[in-house]
């Protein structure tokens, strides 16, 4: 992002206030479909000096994957207004040619982060308030109604069935569209037993998409919000829950390296009022893992091609073997 040119913007999209003043804006590292840019703005309102934190999120040249902004737009939109916690959304700009790629603005939450599970080196205190808040902001988010929060435009699933083979059918398309010519057997029989073997869903709910530690920011007293909502859609809430579970995602027996599986598990139940259905939780565990690979298969294509400089994109090639070991894992129990 060019500093004049979002000065310029905001100047525009906040006509009231005056002396504009873009500072300290930086590109962050991370986020798969998105270029995040951190800068505070100043401004004069009403003879006082202003600030505010802010983020830009951009549509990248390349990257892990692609997604739709306005709806990630919307969908932040919808679950600030429900309560969630989420950064405030201010600005959603549509024009590429005001930035040379669509994007938008929101609030900047402060707090610490990781980059997978819940870093160890941290108090047990603070595990156990981050633990019960991730769990408590599920609960939350799946017993919202999509269809008071606005949120028709995510396409409700024809049938229970439907959530578990679109998936399924989606992330093989991926897979299939972003390799290049190679051929992983074990990855290729995921997404053959998850086509064969939908599951049926008990109710409809909002899925984040990428529900899981190293997406939300914390502090001491526990989340403050949480992060890419780019994979946001309508389906199974098991979904959510499989992936944040996945071993990937965790440390030893730790889900997400926040509570024993089994204790997360009980949690969750106490929380949501429903019961963890283990044929689901499975499919969605074996589908996390099949749907992370691609996402690496996709990066590093884009980075081959030079759709992306992102430095990370090549490295993604040393996730794989761990989750084809943990594919062909679950593979042997079906």
């Amino acid at each position: 992002m060019d500093q004049h040119r979002l000065t310029e913007y905001l100047k525009q999209r906040m006509p009231h206030a005056r002396e504009h003043r873009v500072v300290g804006l930086k590109r962050l590292s991370g986020g798969s479909s998105r270029e995040t840019y951190a800068f505070d703005l100043e401004w004069n309102e009403g003879g006082q000096t202003r600030t505010r934190a802010m983020i830009g999120r951009r549509d990248p040249t390349g990257g892990l994957l692609k997604t739709e902004r306005e709806r990630e737009f919307k969908v932040i939109a919808a679950m600030h207004r429900a309560g969630l916690k989420v950064p405030e959304p201010l600005f959603l700009e549509l024009d590429a040619s005001v930035m040379d790629r669509p994007f938008f603005i929101m609030d900047r939450a402060q707090g610490r982060t990781g980059m997978g599970a819940f870093p160890a080196a941290e108090p047990e205190s603070t595990r156990a308030k981050v633990a019960d808040d991730f769990l408590s902001e599920l609960a939350r988010l799946q017993s919202l109604d999509y269809r008071e929060c606005g949120l028709e435009i995510l396409g409700p699933p024809k049938n229970p069935e439907e959530p578990a083979r679109v998936q399924a059918a989606h992330w093989t398309e991926v897979y299939e569209r972003d390799r290049m010519g190679e051929h992983y057997p074990i990855l290729s029989a995921a997404l053959a037993w998850l086509k064969a073997n939908p599951v049926v869903t008990d109710r409809v709910v909002i899925v984040h998409g990428d529900y899981r530690s190293g997406n939300y920011l914390y502090d001491d007293n526990g989340i403050i919000a949480m992060l890419d909502w780019e994979l946001a859609h309508l389906g199974d809430p098991m979904e959510d829950l499989g992936w944040a579970s996945m071993m990937f995602w965790g440390r030893d027996q730790l889900a997400g390296g926040l509570m024993e599986r089994e204790a997360f598990y009980r949690t969750y139940e106490q929380k949501t009022g429903h019961r963890v259905d283990r044929k689901r939780l499975f499919f969605y565990q074996v589908l996390g893992n099949a749907k992370m690979a691609v996402i690496c298969l996709s990066g590093i294509r884009a980075f081959i091609e030079g759709q992306t400089s992102d430095s990370v994109m090549p490295f993604l090639e040393l996730l794989l073997p761990q989750l084809f070991e943990d594919l062909a894992n679950q593979l042997r129990l079906v």
